[in-house]
């Protein structure tokens, strides 16, 4: 370690690197609560040693009473605060997909088994600074949100999140860090790179895909409604929900269009990418067939939500 790293960067480096790490969930554990006072501790401090000089020039043994009394409860502060923090429970960190240049927003959740309910606590991380105050006990779970600017395609792992609290009293601040590992997938930013090369041009085969006549492509889920027929219900998919669901198709007799990576050789790598991704989502927006063409996979052809969802996640692996 280089002598010119100041000493507080090595102290915060050495307590991240011992927090808590892993999948939810993770549990905030006693000897990884830091507390230091607060700026309104620090002057509630020197307002105390003020107190006591005071209460000892004069012989005051009531001035010696208040300020021995107001010493005590900033000690019963302090443990309160050390154990308003100490046990609390990471449960859950979710992410939808976003595309490259968005920002990606973690879902944070927190819980506590312990009888006490935990109050004050804050929720920090990437660009979200501390937000509104969370209270958690063994009925009741806490939300924060953590957002994180993206700036590539790829998987983007959770920032290191700091779970704080000044409760009760705001005289000590209590700290601890954790490191979930959950990631969010960041699609390609969709981009029309070509400019006047419209969807029909890239890729429009002008027929139907060589299936048999009336053949129907599967185009996704969704929920049932009032007048759809029993036989289009999937039952194993509702089997694993409360709800029935219903499977939707295409006429494989309709046009499709193929994207095709290997096309866009006058384009960079990335470019490509962002191109095809531009596609994919302005066919699904029209409710095209169109399948996808990769140097190592091919989907489709397809419609749907799950093509959709599936076309876009193969772009942000590539």
């Amino acid at each position: 370690m280089a002598l010119g790293i100041p000493l507080t960067h090595r102290i915060d480096a050495a307590i991240r690197r011992r927090a808590p790490s892993g999948p939810p969930p993770l549990r905030i554990p006693a000897r990884r609560v830091y507390i230091l006072p607060s700026a309104t501790g620090a002057l509630f401090g020197v307002l105390l040693v003020v107190m006591l000089v005071g209460a000892t020039n004069y012989g005051n043994n009531l001035a010696f009473t208040l300020t021995f009394w107001l010493a005590a409860a900033a000690l019963v502060s302090m443990h309160r605060a050390h154990r308003n923090l100490a046990g609390v429970e990471l449960t859950d960190v979710r992410a939808a997909p976003v595309f490259a240049g968005e920002t990606a927003c973690f879902d944070i959740e927190l819980a506590s088994h312990a009888r006490p309910v935990r109050r004050g606590l804050y929720v920090a991380g990437g660009a979200t600074g501390i937000g509104r105050a969370l209270a958690v006990d063994r009925e009741r779970a806490g939300h924060a949100s953590i957002e994180v600017p993206t700036h590539g395609r790829g998987r983007l792992s959770c920032p290191r999140l700091t779970l704080s609290s000044r409760y009760p009293m705001g005289l000590f601040r209590c700290w601890s860090h954790a490191a979930p590992s959950a990631r969010v997938l960041v699609y390609p930013a969709p981009i029309d790179r070509l400019g006047s090369a419209s969807m029909a041009q890239a890729g429009d085969d002008g027929h139907a895909e060589p299936v048999r006549a009336g053949e129907a492509l599967f185009a996704g889920h969704r929920r049932f409604q009032t007048g759809d027929s029993r036989r289009r219900i999937d039952w194993k998919a509702s089997a694993r929900t409360d709800d029935l669901i219903i499977t939707e198709h295409h006429d494989s007799r309709a046009p499709s269009h193929w994207f095709d990576y290997a096309t866009l050789d006058a384009l960079a790598p990335e470019a490509r990418l962002s191109q095809l991704a531009y596609w994919v989502v302005e066919a699904d927006r029209h409710g095209a067939v169109y399948g996808l063409r990769l140097p190592r996979q091919t989907l489709g052809p397809a419609t749907g939500p799950a093509h959709r969802r599936d076309c876009l996640e193969a772009l942000a692996l590539f």
